[in-house]
């Protein structure tokens, strides 16, 4: 049975049997959503997250309570990648599709391409969310995802997106899940262009306004 990327993630933090994870981000949307859910998933484990250019790494551990530690890079770099894949240390290395591809059969991956059902997940099964407004506007802005989910769970009476997600924005919004439909259906080549199309048009009025 494949595991879900959420739940990739979680066997990662729970165990040292895997010491590379490499992630496909995408763009930087996608990026950011998965930099957030890596955080959001190691705090249950109490790991601590380093990025590269915060430490560097020693065979041993100067952390006074030794603390669980996992490295995270961004890179695009082959070599820089096999390079840091022989540390001895746990490390999440985000990258872009290439090295994806190239990697996949040696690492432990995600792709980031199945993002949507990642954040839907992630929400439904770790957050008990089934808010679908709530949950397509995170398909929207993959990036806000954990922030939404933290409000939600905090005041879920009261809550509401981004308080420009009324009006227009509602509007896109309402494109968007049109668009969700569309790719999970079969998709009418046409009518899915025509929907981005208009999803483009109204984002750009949509700066003009606010």
């Amino acid at each position: 049975m494949t595991l879900n990327n959420v739940e990739i993630i979680k066997k990662f933090f729970s165990s040292n049997e895997d010491k590379t994870l490499l992630i496909n981000k995408v763009d930087e949307d996608v990026g950011c959503f998965y930099e957030l859910l890596l955080k959001e998933i190691s705090s249950v484990y109490q790991i601590k997250i380093d990025k590269l250019s915060e430490s560097l790494y020693s065979s041993t551990s100067n952390d006074l309570f030794e603390d669980r530690r996992v490295l995270l890079a961004n890179l695009t770099n082959s070599k820089q990648i096999d390079e840091l894949s022989k540390n001895e240390h746990q490390k999440i290395i985000i990258t872009d599709y290439k090295n994806f591809k190239k990697y996949q059969n040696k690492f432990l991956v995600i792709n980031g391409y199945q993002y949507e059902r990642d954040i839907i997940y992630f929400l439904k099964n770790i957050y008990n969310i089934s808010d679908e407004s709530l949950i397509n506007y995170c398909l929207s802005l993959p990036y806000f995802t954990v922030s939404e989910a933290t409000k939600y769970k905090v005041n879920k009476s009261g809550y509401i997106t981004d308080a420009k997600s009324k009006g227009l924005d509602n509007f896109i919004l309402e494109i968007r899940k049109d668009i969700f439909k569309l790719k999970k259906s079969q998709i009418d080549i046409k009518k899915l262009f025509s929907k981005i199309k208009s999803e483009v048009v109204y984002k750009k009025f949509n700066f003009l306004i606010y």
